[in-house]
């Protein structure tokens, strides 16, 4: 099974001989800003908490992100990270004959494969072209959903593309997996960025569709695992039934609480965010021979041509080299050994990757 994440920076330091703090991390898509100021204060105020079961309702938690999303509090199931759900979620809901769009997040394979075991499960995959720059063909996609499936696995925006696919398109692919009885599992981990396009309005009165968020690449919070789930009242009581307790400490639900509240801290991200998603994207198309895509979220694909005779596992050595890390993404179903992924930065650091992959092509030439 495909185990492979971006982030890894302890066992990238073992096998390099690097300290963590030696290496700029590309790999992971995570908010360049880092912890919101009011979070990082609540967490060094409520330290002591830790003393303390947390509340295994995350019950402040979920009033929370209710108000901030605009829908009600039993329509939002919370756990550790999005992950959680993603694992549960082959169990949960028997799936047999799930219909993944790729290139996607690894662990929707590894959790199906996971429950497999002993059973008839069958994975399938509508696989977006290359040709097409990986956009979805909405009305492929239609006609597939006519096939047989049982559930299907749409993350938006995509991981790793970051292309976004319309809140429009996505409303027509919700009608059709009702029609036909399939299960829409929607990861809107990286929407926070366009929150405009989230399906989170139509999750109350749908009957199979399935929200998942995280709390990780916009509010920077990947070592406190905090995500959760939005769906109709019976899927969450559902969820909840099976759910284990205290997955979701004390100082990740203050943190969380705290992140959610900083209106300033949100208005800041997605200003920066934009900013240097287009300069790095305009940096990028000023070195011969590397195509980024465009992105809907905090981190962009980028293709190298054929031409340079240099695939993305080379490059990340060089880069690694140097103390600069990026995500090579053959580990993505389809999506070939030329495709590497960054997550956006500050300034300072998205020069520093142009300045390293510029004197690597001259090198090269």
């Amino acid at each position: 099974m495909n185990k492979i994440h971006g982030g890894n920076i302890y066992e990238i330091g073992r096998q390099y001989g690097l300290r963590p703090d030696e290496i700029v991390d590309f790999s992971a898509s995570i908010n360049p800003l880092g912890l919101s100021p009011k979070a990082e204060k609540k967490l060094k105020d409520g330290l002591s908490a830790v003393r303390h079961y947390p509340d295994s309702e995350s019950s402040l938690l979920r009033e929370t992100l209710a108000q901030h999303h605009g829908i009600a509090e039993d329509q939002i199931l919370v756990g550790a990270g999005a992950t959680e759900f993603i694992y549960s979620l082959p169990s949960v809901l028997q799936i047999k004959r799930p219909l993944i769009v790729t290139p996607a997040f690894s662990e929707y394979e590894n959790a199906l494969e996971n429950y497999a075991s002993g059973s008839d499960l069958s994975i399938h995959y509508l696989e977006t072209k290359e040709e097409d720059g990986f956009e979805l063909s909405v009305g492929s996609l239609l006609f597939t959903l006519t096939q047989g499936y049982d559930a299907l696995y749409l993350s938006n925006p995509n991981n790793p593309t970051g292309i976004l696919t319309a809140k429009e398109d996505l409303l027509r692919i919700l009608t059709q997996t009702e029609k036909e009885n399939i299960w829409f599992i929607l990861d809107e981990t990286c929407v926070d960025f366009v929150e405009a396009e989230s399906l989170k309005s139509a999750a109350a009165v749908s009957s199979r569709l399935i929200i998942l968020r995280s709390l990780t690449p916009f509010y920077a919070l990947p070592g406190l695992r905090v995500g959760y789930m939005i769906s109709n009242l019976e899927v969450i009581r559902q969820f909840n039934e099976k759910k284990e307790p205290w997955t979701v400490t004390v100082l990740a639900q203050i943190a969380a609480v705290a992140s959610l509240q900083d209106e300033r801290y949100i208005a800041q991200t997605k200003k920066l965010v934009k900013i240097e998603r287009e300069n790095l994207i305009h940096g990028l198309r000023s070195i011969p021979g590397f195509i980024p895509y465009p992105s809907s979220a905090n981190f962009l694909l980028v293709q190298l041509h054929p031409s340079l005779s240099l695939r993305a596992a080379e490059l990340r050595e060089k880069l690694i080299a140097r103390g600069i890390l990026i995500r090579d993404c053959r580990s993505f179903h389809h999506i070939g050994p030329f495709f590497f992924r960054v997550g956006v930065r500050l300034r300072k650091e998205n020069n520093l990757l142009l300045k390293n992959l510029r004197q690597i092509r001259k090198e090269m030439a």
